[in-house]
């Protein structure tokens, strides 16, 4: 069999295997890294190959629009910036976010402070809000009873993202607290616009939970403790 026409069909199957790997990547990086890639291999087949410059045109077109999407992640990566909170919620609950990503998920929610007695959720409700608690104790109570306390470092309404959506109890505010809320049609868009960062969020809320079950299961009568951290 002729070996120019071996390399020849491997060329032509090289760009279209490297798109195909291209769409199982989780990580929008390599994605991109793997969309440049084939681009470049379908740039050298068309010209070498086929001499079709149409093919070379649109091939190099998406070599630039990707390269240029890295460089708009690049910086807003370098231009990132976390308060301590912050920089502590995306480490234990948001890792699989890139820092220009998770600054862009934590500008559309808000920071703020609530008095003590302030309802996060109320049982067999949709709640309003996926609430991050960085300081701060929530009283979480099932029919009037106390079932826990939960403690700084965790969500609160996490359930609104599974089955009917509804609060499975009710969460107040212990003491004041400092927290992080997004509204929950935010929530539904953001899984529609960006099903990545949407994946990321729900990441973190099955990692809470687990947290939450394994101490729970523990025994524990305090407030659960910290994602990763233990209780003070």
């Amino acid at each position: 069999m002729d070996l120019g026409f071996i390399i020849e069909g491997w060329a032509g199957h090289l760009s279209y295997l490297l798109l195909v790997l291209s769409m199982l990547m989780r990580h929008m990086l390599w994605l991109r890294l793997f969309v440049i890639a084939s681009a470049l291999a379908g740039i050298a087949f068309d010209h070498f190959w086929l001499q079709n410059p149409v093919g070379v045109f649109w091939q190099s077109l998406l070599v630039v629009v990707n390269v240029a999407e890295l460089a708009l992640l690049w910086r807003n990566d370098r231009r990132a910036r976390f308060t301590p909170e912050e920089d502590r919620f995306r480490e234990t609950l948001l890792s699989g976010l890139s820092p220009g990503r998770t600054r862009r998920l934590l500008d559309m929610g808000r920071w703020e402070t609530l008095p003590s007695e302030t309802v996060l959720t109320h049982e067999g409700q949709r709640p309003e809000f996926l609430t991050y608690v960085a300081s701060g104790v929530v009283r979480i109570e099932r029919q009037g009873r106390l079932l826990r306390l939960v403690g700084e470092g965790h969500f609160i309404g996490e359930m609104s993202l599974m089955g009917d959506g509804l609060a499975v109890a009710t969460a107040v505010m212990q003491n004041e607290g400092w927290v992080w809320r997004i509204e929950r049609p935010k929530l539904d868009r953001l899984r529609e616009s960006n099903p990545a960062a949407m994946a990321a969020v729900e990441a973190g809320v099955a990692r809470d939970m687990r947290a939450k079950l394994a101490y729970q299961n523990a025994g524990a009568e305090t407030a659960v403790r910290p994602v990763g951290g233990t209780a003070d």
